[in-house]
């Protein structure tokens, strides 16, 4: 599932759906992914779980970064084009690295991307 989506959608559930959120918001605090979340929020289902994440961020048990892949919305309409509109955030464990050619001319650079996450 990680691997094969662009975001991830919610529709108001029980604990298996809590659960799979809640993995999800955990992989992203440990930056094994920095993809959106999208919570249909019907009925203010999911005001609770905003305001306990408000309070955790408040009291730094989260940091403040993770709450900026949740994106909330009442309608499906809504939800898809805040989705679709959404810009992934720079994860700070991974950065652009220049490397020079070995081919004599140091004026041209090639990007490497290393990836600095530890994955257990």
């Amino acid at each position: 599932m990680l691997n094969h989506a662009d975001a991830f959608i919610f529709l108001p559930g029980d604990l298996a759906t809590l659960e799979a959120l809640m993995t999800l918001a955990s992989w992203a605090h440990l930056h094994i992914h920095q993809k959106p979340i999208g919570l249909l929020n019907v009925n203010n289902f999911y005001d609770g779980f905003i305001a306990f994440l408000n309070h955790a961020i408040k009291n730094y048990f989260i940091p403040s970064n993770v709450k900026k892949l949740f994106i909330c919305a009442h309608t499906a309409n809504e939800l898809l084009d805040m989705l679709q509109a959404y810009k992934p955030q720079p994860d700070p464990w991974t950065f652009v690295l220049e490397h020079p050619h070995n081919d004599g001319n140091s004026s041209r650079s090639k990007k490497y991307k290393l990836d600095l996450t530890l994955r257990l």
